[in-house]
């Protein structure tokens, strides 16, 4: 395990303190369960919410960056952090609605996070360290360590770290001190993020296989081929398992035991992770179309067709689905019927997955625009 040396430690400090002229004034926030600590909300990744923002959305705050940012944003304590494909981090009031920190990574390395209350860990694809954790109201570096290069997001779970490296191997780091538990290895690269349900680590590699770990030991419970290739991220819901392929297919695993329930052809490829809850498995497709089926039995329940590709993983949010598009807008569609409810141009195409938080739709353009949405009215209104 590779260590870092003090004197390199207090350099990488000075270098991700960027603007930060004191510490992060922490605050509770009225909702921490809310937060969006983790790409796709929680461990499942399934980008979904009970709680429902009624469009039209008005643009309460806005936002520049240096370059457009990364697929992912991510918000703690009330405050959001924005990875940038530049290689920086910008941390945002949410509260004061302002910029109050820029972490500047080394070397301009581009990186993902996932935050817990009180830390950062960031990983990144390129550099000496791919992996490390920081005090979120200091910026302190607790540690750092080589995991390999990183292509997906980590996940966070009972103090155990889980990484999916882009060369074959998947990790269970220590949170506390970033020692090593265990490594499964795979066969094939690995640009989808794990998923975590009742005791089963899910990971997809990109030649379609799927494994089934002990999230403990990283021993494997199951394993089953998909023989088409995976890149999307796959989502958890009760006890499936929902993947899409990079080829034509959707395909619903039972959690505990690893066996097809159904597989269903999708017209469109899709390489990025859907959304689900009870009633809906929601999926971006290349070919411009938003799918909805059954999450019991893969049938078709509707399809709604964008202006261009989408470029966002939708979000459930209640009873609205939200997602942008290269075209450069914002979508708001009934998730009962895929109906377009609204839709607003931003500047620049959207490849960031929008984030819902305490009333708040918080996204990203490629011009290198962060927007913050609220609704025009409240919950309830007509």
């Amino acid at each position: 395990m590779l260590r870092v040396h003090p004197i390199c430690c207090l350099l990488a400090l000075a270098t991700l303190a960027g603007c930060s002229k004191a510490p992060l004034q922490l605050r509770l926030p009225d909702n921490p369960q809310g937060d969006w600590r983790t790409a796709g909300f929680d461990a499942r990744r399934s980008s979904a919410r009970a709680e429902t923002l009624i469009p039209p959305l008005q643009q309460v705050a806005r936002f520049r960056l240096s370059s457009a940012a990364a697929q992912n944003l991510f918000v703690s304590r009330g405050f959001l952090f924005a990875p940038t494909l530049d290689g920086r981090i910008y941390v945002v009031d949410l509260e004061k609605r302002e910029i109050v920190r820029k972490w500047k990574l080394p070397q301009g390395n581009a990186g993902t996070l996932t935050v817990t209350p009180n830390s950062v860990v960031l990983a990144m694809r390129h550099g000496k360290h791919t992996l490390a954790h920081f005090d979120l109201a200091s910026g302190r570096r607790w540690w750092a360590i080589d995991a390999g290069d990183i292509a997906s997001e980590p996940l966070l779970a009972d103090s155990l770290l889980f990484v999916a490296a882009l060369y074959q191997h998947v990790d269970a780091y220590h949170l506390r001190d970033g020692q090593r538990r265990w490594q499964f290895k795979t066969h094939a690269q690995l640009h989808a993020s794990p998923a975590l349900s009742e005791g089963v680590l899910v990971v997809a590699a990109d030649n379609g296989m799927v494994y089934g770990l002990r999230p403990e030991s990283g021993r494997k419970i199951w394993e089953t081929d998909l023989e088409q290739p995976v890149l999307a991220t796959p989502v958890i819901h009760g006890r499936r398992v929902f993947l899409g392929t990079a080829r034509d297919q959707v395909v619903a695993l039972d959690l505990v035991k690893g066996e097809i329930l159904w597989r269903a052809t999708s017209p469109g490829r899709i390489f990025l992770a859907p959304a689900v809850n009870d009633s809906l498995l929601v999926l971006a497709c290349a070919d411009g179309r938003l799918r909805a089926l059954l999450p019991a039995s893969g049938r078709l329940k509707w399809e709604f067709r964008a202006l261009s590709v989408i470029g966002t993983s939708p979000l459930l949010a209640g009873e609205t689905i939200f997602f942008g598009a290269l075209d450069r807008h914002l979508y708001a569609v009934r998730a009962g019927d895929g109906g377009l409810l609204w839709r607003q141009e931003l500047e620049g195409r959207v490849r960031t997955n929008p984030v819902l938080w305490q009333g708040h739709l918080i996204l990203a353009s490629e011009e290198r625009e962060l927007y913050l949405f609220a609704s025009s009215r409240p919950a309830g209104g007509e």
